[in-house]
């Protein structure tokens, strides 16, 4: 068996592994079974309030797609990978695989791409069952062609917080910890980033402004969103999409259009530059350190 074989039987395996796993099943059908409920309840108001501007209604896909994409989509990325490689050390199987003829890095390869496949395939679902909600709840929708590529940019925005949880998975070797540790980064970065925004707006300091781009969830949270205002023409009263820092500014007088596309690359730069560094201290710990036995 060739070196691609063995990985893709470690990607086997880790679907396996990660599916036998109730609580990410659990996830997954809460992170749809709310994505339906949202979706109702804002066709419910809509047909008897008239909250939502008639020419909101036809990028209603949009929201149906991102709304659990800054919340189920993490938990179910940190869920996932931070117990990839550290249960293997828990329970003793570490030993066993690597002592398989596999090398350290196609063990990690297939861990990884296991894991992040199927991520893929739940935000495949989240953003085709939104797109579909949205059809039936709201009529006839405008950018649908664009689906595909909301979904490319959902699965390389959960990039940051699947490969951070992926490291600490590697690093620490304790399952809990590893989760803890990414759950803790992404509601603190949630909250310090805002924070960073808020500063902005108050002290015109550009240091800040650049500050809050550098925070994680920045890059996760608005890449997909972005994306969207870059591509499509959306109504200025579209609730779902916008930075906070380009709404100040073009409230400010400045070109919407310079700063989407200045904030798009942003992203994408981000969430590059976070996951190489989380995967390059995964790979390097991994080849310098022992496989270590079971652990009491």
């Amino acid at each position: 068996m060739d070196a691609l074989g063995r990985v893709a039987v470690i990607i086997g395996y880790e679907w396996r592994r990660a599916l036998a796993k109730k609580k990410i099943l659990a996830l997954i059908i809460l992170a749809v079974a709310f994505q339906t409920l949202v979706m109702v309840v804002l066709s419910q108001f809509a047909t008897r309030t008239m909250f939502l501007p008639s020419g909101v209604m036809p990028f209603m896909w949009i929201f149906g797609v991102l709304q659990g994409q800054s919340l189920f989509v993490p938990l179910i990325a940190i869920i996932t990978a931070g117990s990839s490689m550290s249960e293997e050390y828990e329970h003793g199987t570490a030993d066993i695989l690597l002592s398989k003829p596999i090398t350290k890095v196609e063990y990690m390869f297939g861990k990884f791409f296991g894991g992040f496949s199927l991520l893929a395939v739940v935000e495949l679902c989240t953003t085709f069952v939104g797109a579909i909600l949205a059809v039936w709840f709201f009529g006839p929708q405008t950018g649908l062609q664009y689906v595909p590529l909301m979904f490319l940019a959902i699965v390389y925005s959960s990039l940051i917080f699947f490969c951070m949880s992926f490291m600490f998975s590697e690093v620490f070797r304790r399952s809990t910890i590893a989760t803890m540790s990414a759950f803790a980064i992404l509601f603190a970065s949630s909250i310090i980033s805002q924070y960073l925004a808020s500063l902005y707006m108050m002290t015109r300091d550009y240091l800040y402004f650049h500050l809050s781009r550098g925070i994680p969830t920045w890059g996760a949270t608005y890449f997909p969103s972005l994306l969207m205002r870059e591509l499509m023409a959306m109504p200025s009263s579209f609730f779902i999409v916008g930075d906070p820092l380009i709404s100040f500014e073009v409230a400010r007088g400045a070109s919407e259009a310079i700063y989407v596309r200045d904030a798009l690359l942003q992203a994408v730069m981000t969430v590059a530059v976070y996951a190489i560094i989380f995967i390059l201290i995964a790979v390097y710990r991994l080849l310098k350190s022992d496989v270590t036995k079971k652990t009491a």
